[in-house]
C-alpha cells in the first residue's frame, strides 16, 4: 500500500511515531492473509472479484488511545478438515428361506423276471404301445396221475355227466371188468391193491398208487347189464355217482357268476385247440365263457377261494391252448378248467371240459 506523504504530513506530529509501526504490522498481515491457502472453491460459488481486490483504508485511533491487537482471522478450513457426515448403513432385511415340499416319491415296481431292467436316460424316451403277442402253447397236459385209464372194449365215455366216467351196456360183469381192468393197470406201472373191506354188492373199488399218489378206481353195477367204472380222489357209490349232476350244474352256476358273455373263436390265439369248424368242441358242452378285464391269474385267486368254500378240489394239470388247465374235483364230479388269456390281453375265457383236453 502507498501512503501520500501529504497525508502523513496532515496528521499531528505526536501521531507520527505510531504510523509506521501500524502501517508495517498492517502490511505484514496482509501479506500473512494472503500466504494463507485458500478453500477450494466450488463451481457453482460466484465471487464478486472486485471486492476482493479493494482496499479498504481505516483511520488511525489518535496515539493517546491504546490500540487493540487485531482480532484473529479465522483459519479457512480445507476439505480435509471437515469430516464427512457419517452415512448410515443400510440394514439388509433378513431373507426368510421359503422350503418347497418334497415332490412324492411314486412307489417302484420291482421288475418281474422276464422284464429287463432299463437304465434311466437323461432324455424320457417316448413309451410306444406294442401289439399284443399271444402266450405261447406250453404243449399237451402232462400225463396226470391217472389220467390214462385204459378204455375197455366196447365201453363209452361220458355217463352220468361226467367225461371221465366209462359206461359198458354190452352186458359185461362189474366184476370182470375189475379183473381186466386190474391187469391192465398193473402193465402200466401202477400199484393196484382190491380194497374188500369196502366191498358191497354191486360195487368193487381199487386202491392205486403211482409215485407219492393214491387214488381209487371204481367198477359199480349200474343196471342190469351195465358197468360203470372211473377213477376218483376218494371211493365213490353208486349214489355218490348219481348226485353229480347236481355238482355240474353247481360248478357252472358259480362260473355264470364270473362270466359276462359267451366267448367265440376271434378271442382265441389258438381257436383251432377249442373249435372245430366253429364249433366248440363236444367235450366242452359249449361251456366256453369270456370274462372281461381280469388276467387269468388274477381270476384264478377268486376263483379258486369261491371254489374252496364249495369244496371244490382245483389240482394244477399244466397248461392247454395258451392257457392254464386245473382238475376240479368234489365227490364222484372230475372236470377241467381252461383259463386262457384273450388274444387282445382284455380278458379271460374260462373253458369247461369234462374230460382231459388232448
Amino acid at each position: 500500500m502507498v501512503v501520500n506523504k501529504l497525508t502523513l504530513k496532515s496528521f499531528p506530529l505526536l501521531a507520527h511515531p505510531w504510523i509506521r509501526p501500524a502501517l508495517f504490522a498492517s502490511i505484514g498481515l496482509h501479506v500473512l492473509l494472503l500466504l494463507l491457502p485458500l478453500p477450494e472453491r466450488s463451481p457453482a460459488e460466484d465471487v464478486d472479484l472486485a471486492e476482493v481486490s479493494q482496499v479498504q483504508v481505516t483511520r488511525l485511533p489518535h496515539a493517546s488511545a491504546k490500540l487493540a491487537p487485531p482480532a484473529p482471522t479465522p483459519t479457512p478450513l480445507t476439505p480435509k478438515a471437515i469430516a464427512p457426515s457419517p452415512v448410515p448403513k443400510l440394514v439388509q432385511p433378513q431373507r426368510s428361506v421359503v422350503r418347497l415340499p418334497q415332490p412324492a416319491k411314486l412307489p417302484v415296481k420291482a421288475p418281474s423276471a422276464v422284464t429287463p431292467t432299463l437304465a434311466p436316460s437323461a432324455t424320457p424316451t417316448p413309451i410306444v404301445a406294442e401289439t399284443p403277442v399271444p402266450s405261447p402253447d406250453p404243449g399237451p397236459p402232462p400225463a396226470l396221475p391217472f389220467g390214462d385209464v385204459p378204455l375197455l372194449a366196447g365201453a363209452e365215455a361220458g355217463c352220468f355227466g361226467i367225461g371221465v366216467c366209462h359206461q359198458l351196456t354190452d352186458g359185461t360183469n362189474f366184476r370182470a371188468a375189475g379183473q381186466t381192468l386190474e391187469s391192465q393197470l398193473a402193465a402200466q406201472g401202477y400199484k393196484v391193491t382190491l380194497r374188500d373191506d369196502i366191498e358191497e354188492a354191486g360195487r368193487k373199488v381199487y386202491e392205486l398208487n403211482k409215485g407219492n399218489e393214491t387214488r381209487f378206481l371204481n367198477v359199480l353195477s349200474a343196471d342190469i347189464g351195465t358197468t360203470v367204472y372211473l377213477i376218483t380222489p376218494q371211493p365213490i357209490s353208486l349214489t355218490d355217482l348219481q348226485k353229480s349232476t347236481s355238482l355240474k350244474t353247481e360248478l357252472e352256476a358259480t362260473l355264470d357268476q364270473l362270466a359276462s358273455m359267451a366267448a367265440n373263436p376271434t378271442q382265441f390265439a389258438q381257436p383251432e385247440a377249442f373249435y372245430a369248424n366253429a364249433v366248440p368242441r363236444p367235450e366242452t358242452d359249449g361251456q366256453l365263457r369270456f370274462v372281461t378285464g381280469n388276467p387269468p391269474e388274477q381270476l384264478l385267486n377268486a376263483l379258486s377261494t369261491q371254489l374252496q368254500a364249495q369244496d371244490f378240489k382245483l389240482t394244477a394239470a399244466g397248461g392247454y391252448g395258451g392257457g392254464l388247465l386245473y382238475e376240479v374235483n368234489k365227490g364222484a364230479y372230475t372236470a377241467y378248467l381252461n383259463l386262457v388269456p384273450t388274444i387282445d390281453r382284455t380278458g379271460t375265457v374260462i373253458v369247461l371240459w369234462s374230460a382231459l383236453p388232448s
